[in-house]
């Protein structure tokens, strides 16, 4: 009998520490993003729960120690964020239980290998499931490890050719590798169940490897960085932010001719700052600028003598027409381009005239306007950047929640594509960035506020090997998750059959 209560009271602790520990980990990578910004913790976050799920936990209920995390973080980074009600607020929910069911043959499967998959399972799952998710309609690339080094310029340079999934890849490798070295060490000290001994040369082996892919990492990145222009060509570009919370349709108290008064005086005071190229928020007018109020826009064009990025929208029989142009001093209006991703998880419908990716070109080179939601996303900002813009313009229309972690997004756009980015945000955060990732001026607050943003920025290149690339270390890795998803039974076949022999 007191056996059996001392393996029950050893079985409760076991869980409670693994919960612990496993907590920790959704903390720690929690307090890596924006707003906390301890940047540094990304690369160790998962290593708490690593020892949780494959030795503190009981065996049956290991899968405990990924569900706990991952829906630890879900709900402490996408709450603040996102939960309104509905299934968001169930996300973290549900983000368990899947985790749970998914990981619940991890440990197992890693036992009866040796742990030879160990850090290539662990690695492709996570960096494979950032790219799927992708495919949710709405849901873009939000909190993917490798947002957590925006502000790290020096060290994200790669990401112009590797893009952000091979920066992901090398924050696992280092979680996973340092991972399991800690359950090699864990195992010289405690026996909590049966497993396998790590070959001390896989663990070596595999630590020289990733410190060497750190080290290479890094060194383009200084180079790169080493290599951006002293005396860049500029153009002084202002983003426009009305402090306005409500857009144009939906604001009743605003009429369409008060409002474009309001933005005509703040373009004025954009201009005698010398802003050659000036941008509104997304949907701040209540009509297509091409067939309303067109003189008027055209002579303030030219009274400027600036370029303006005009945003609209219009509902038609057909649903919403969510575009932008732009207007030359000269009264030349571009083709529209019409928002390609709507967020769909906060009822944006899709609009009309999706699918063109026009540029236009101005006094000082090719430059294209996108909308909002498309700068969480790496396929729009690529195909601007592949038919030569320089600087891309994103009217943007956001919500509190999301002021302070919205601008980071900007910056590996913008070193994606070796472009400028300048965001014009209707309320709460706005964004002029450079080529390489520097926010030149920026707006980053839930309280909203008007604002004119006015920089020199630096003419983009247009020309990182990852415009040609894209993201294929992403797909990569989503095979990755793939094969171990439908052959880890046949690996752990292959694995009993050697040791056999």
């Amino acid at each position: 009998m007191s056996t059996q209560k001392h393996s029950k009271s050893n079985t409760f602790t076991r869980v409670v520490i693994g919960l612990l520990l496993s907590l920790l980990s959704g903390v720690m990578l929690t307090a890596a993003f924006a707003p906390y910004n301890m940047w540094p913790l990304v690369f160790v976050a998962f290593l708490p729960m690593i020892a949780a799920q494959y030795r503190v936990f009981p065996a049956k209920v290991s899968s405990l120690g990924g569900a706990t995390m991952i829906g630890a973080w879900v709900f402490m980074y996408f709450g603040p964020t996102f939960f309104w009600g509905g299934f968001m607020l169930a996300l973290p929910a549900v983000v368990f239980v899947i985790n749970f069911f998914t990981e619940k043959g991890a440990r197992k499967f890693h036992a009866n290998t040796g742990y030879r998959w160990f850090i290539i399972s662990g690695v492709t799952n996570w960096v494979g499931f950032e790219i799927a998710r992708t495919f949710i309609p709405g849901i873009a690339t939000w909190g993917f490890v490798n947002y957590t080094l925006w502000s790290q310029t020096w060290l994200i340079q790669p990401v112009s050719i590797f893009g952000i999934y091979g920066l992901s890849l090398l924050i696992m490798l280092i979680n996973y590798a340092l991972g399991q070295a800690l359950l090699a060490w864990i195992d010289r000290r405690w026996t909590f169940d049966a497993a396998p001994q790590i070959p001390a040369r896989f663990i070596r082996r595999w630590l020289v490897g990733v410190g060497v892919a750190c080290a290479l990492w890094v060194g383009i990145s200084l180079v790169q960085y080493s290599q951006a222009p002293e005396n860049p060509e500029t153009v002084r570009v202002a983003a426009i932010q009305l402090g306005e919370t409500e857009v144009a349709f939906s604001h009743p108290d605003m009429d369409a001719q008060e409002r474009l008064a309001l933005l005509t005086d703040l373009t004025h005071q954009a201009a005698d700052q010398g802003a050659e190229l000036i941008s509104w928020s997304e949907l701040v007018l209540p009509f297509d600028p091409r067939e309303e109020y067109t003189a008027e826009l055209k002579a303030l064009a030219a009274e400027t003598g600036a370029t303006l990025v005009l945003p609209y929208g219009v509902f038609e029989e057909d649903g919403l027409r969510n575009e932008v142009v732009i207007l030359s001093p000269a009264g030349e209006f571009s083709d529209a381009y019409a928002k390609a991703h709507p967020v769909l998880f906060a009822g944006e419908p899709y609009g009309l005239n999706v699918g063109t990716f026009p540029v236009y070109e101005s006094a000082y080179g090719t430059i294209a306007s996108i909308i909002c939601y498309d700068l969480n996303y790496t396929d729009v900002t690529r195909k601007m950047a592949a038919q030569g813009a320089k600087i891309i313009v994103a009217p943007s229309s956001d919500w509190d929640g999301i002021a302070e972690k919205q601008n980071i997004h900007l910056v590996f756009r913008a070193i994606e594509t070796r472009a400028g980015i300048v965001n014009a945000e209707k309320a709460f955060n706005s964004a002029i960035v450079d080529p390489y990732g520097h926010i030149l001026e920026q707006t980053a607050d839930p309280i909203p506020s008007q604002a004119i943003l006015v920089a020199d920025l630096p003419l983009g290149t247009a020309d990182s090997l990852y415009i040609q690339l894209g993201d294929w270390l992403g797909w990569l890795a989503l095979a990755g998750m793939a094969f171990f998803t439908f052959f880890s039974g046949s690996l752990e076949k292959k694995a009993h059959k050697q040791n056999k022999k």
